[in-house]
């Protein structure tokens, strides 16, 4: 399947997010994904949520993975979980963790947020988004190149 042929949203079950999502308290239904097609303006991407958490993909640039992985004060936190290189990637500020990862030539961003009021403690931030990558990853390794 080519890489423009494949829909980033069809790469996760999301009968499989519940189970990763709800183990740290309160769980909500996912009540669908939002696609980010290719049409100039938005990255090829998707983002899978409910009204209390999400998790988010978006392909990016070489140049604006490099800056975001190259920027003062950021620590990266190998993941070893795909052929091409996986981050955690935690700011100087010590904002919400992200990660960054590439499959092929191409670069990804992945955000995810166990809740939107920001209650959480970080490992929880980091297990989730560790556990979704596991799922998401060798998806479009399969389908993108």
């Amino acid at each position: 399947m080519s890489a423009q042929q494949a829909s980033a949203c069809s790469l996760m079950d999301t009968e499989e997010l519940p189970g990763i999502f709800g183990r740290y308290g309160k769980y909500e239904a996912f009540v669908g994904t939002r696609p980010d097609p290719v049409d100039g303006k938005r990255p090829w991407g998707c983002t899978w949520g409910n009204p209390t958490s999400y998790a988010s993909v978006q392909e990016v640039s070489r140049e604006d993975y490099r800056n975001r992985l190259g920027a003062p004060g950021v620590q990266l936190i190998p993941q070893n979980m795909a052929k091409g290189e996986s981050f955690g990637v935690r700011p100087a500020d010590d904002g919400p963790m992200m990660f960054a990862f590439t499959v092929g030539a191409r670069h990804f961003l992945f955000d995810v947020v166990p809740s939107r009021d920001g209650d959480y403690p970080q490992f929880v931030q980091d297990e989730i988004g560790q556990d979704l990558l596991r799922l998401l990853i060798p998806a479009m390794e399969d389908a993108l190149t």
